[in-house]
């Protein structure tokens, strides 16, 4: 049988079981992450296993969630996760150092590794070609002491990529179209594998944006093959010796098939308030914006932010409007200082904030009451901002610095060639 991706990753990971949707398997754990939302409760779990340290290949512990620090409870959590990735073997990523997705990609994300990570975003190192799975923090905690992952064997769709996106079309593009096809459900106990050749278009953080946003399907978790792209952002952050070249079979069986033509795809958006409420923008357009945030964890990558940077030189954010920017990672923010584009995105007037999670999860940067927020964001179920009569959109960050500028949503391909 020519198999798909993700069954010869679950296949070299299995421990027990065998391959037949639905049935339950068990599965290796090489890598874990938690973040501080759910990272402390795991973190106690581990430590009533009575284990001097960890047992997987790599552990990784990252503040992102609840990073303001208010009060003394964020800060005492903190200090406690810390102390106890040092305790236990376990890597630390400080508030203010970045989202746990892009800069788990940029330190730690290995083709073929399983990853397992309190979080539903897990799923966004689907991108680099790993088996990326969000779960409970029992689960996570086990895995960190060396036990397997029980799952169900998932269906597997396979989405066929074909030619290349045109000008003010994006990654983010992609996924909505997948959530106006399918909706929130579409996902449920399936992994949704992308191949063709389209996906040698795609950068390893477009990918990212894709693999990402498969939570908002409801999938077990998306992946990609491990190609030339995937080696650039390797040998980019300094990786190169852990890239290995993965892809399915030819001919590869899927349970279910999809093909999406790259070229035909428009800027979309998802209204108020499900990922799956996917419109062209063309049909929306004119709504008037009071808030456009870029970036959090998804849509933070150096290209997206630079595509914002550029989109602004020698324009403004509509007066009145909120303009607001979260770069994925330090590395994010220090890269886009050097190519010239926090100067571009302060003299148009955006707030650039420190590397979190930030307004996606309602921490800060909550909208004013009845008025539309055009966020880059990976949900917007209603009163999530911060806000309980909240009106937010979900769009590509072309999508939302054409917004930024004109203080109503609008066609990004006016913005210029």
């Amino acid at each position: 049988m020519n198999r798909s991706l993700a069954r010869k990753l679950i296949e070299s990971h299995m421990v027990s079981g065998n391959w037949s949707p639905g049935s339950e398997i068990a599965i290796r754990i090489d890598q874990t992450l938690t973040q501080d939302a759910t990272g402390t409760l795991v973190y106690l779990e581990f430590e009533s296993l009575g284990l001097d340290s960890v047992q997987t290949e790599l552990s990784a512990s990252y503040v992102d969630h609840n990073i303001l620090q208010t009060d003394f409870r964020n800060a005492d959590d903190h200090r406690f996760l810390m102390t106890a990735a040092l305790r236990y073997g376990v890597f630390f990523s400080p508030p203010g150092n970045g989202v746990s997705h892009p800069v788990h990609m940029e330190s730690f994300g290995s083709p073929g590794k399983t990853l397992l990570g309190a979080d539903s975003h897990t799923c966004t190192a689907g991108a680099l070609g790993m088996l990326a799975i969000g779960a409970g923090g029992l689960d996570v905690a086990l895995a960190m002491a060396g036990e397997p992952f029980h799952m169900a064997v998932p269906r597997v769709m396979g989405v066929r990529l074909t030619k290349k996106l045109k000008p003010w079309v994006s990654a983010k593009d992609i996924i909505l179209e997948m959530l106006r096809r399918h909706t929130v459900k579409g996902g449920v106990g399936r992994i949704i594998e992308y191949w063709g050749p389209g996906v040698k278009t795609l950068t390893a953080t477009d990918r990212a944006t894709i693999a990402n946003m498969g939570a908002e399907l409801g999938a077990t978790t998306s992946i990609f093959p491990s190609d030339s792209m995937t080696r650039d952002f390797l040998e980019r952050h300094g990786r190169v010796g852990q890239w290995a070249p993965l892809e399915a079979d030819p001919n590869a069986e899927y349970d279910e098939e999809d093909e999406i033509d790259l070229s035909s795809l428009e800027p979309l958006i998802a209204c108020p308030s499900s990922p799956d409420n996917v419109k062209k923008v063309s049909e929306v357009e004119g709504t008037p914006v009071a808030q456009v945030i870029v970036g959090s964890s998804v849509n933070f990558s150096f290209k997206d932010m630079m595509v914002v940077s550029k989109a602004v030189r020698g324009r403004t954010a509509y007066p009145g409007l909120s303009f607001e920017i979260n770069p994925g990672s330090r590395t994010v923010l220090e890269n886009i200082e050097r190519a010239g584009g926090s100067e571009l995105l302060l003299h148009a007037g955006a707030r650039v904030h420190q590397s979190g999670c930030l307004g996606c999860i309602g921490m800060g940067q909550a909208p004013p009451t009845k008025a539309a927020s055009v966020r880059t964001f990976p949900r917007n179920f209603k009163g999530r901002s911060g806000t309980d009569d909240d009106y937010v959109y979900l769009s590509s960050p072309e999508t939302a610095v054409a917004a930024a500028i004109s203080g109503r949503i609008t066609d990004p391909r006016k913005l210029g060639p």
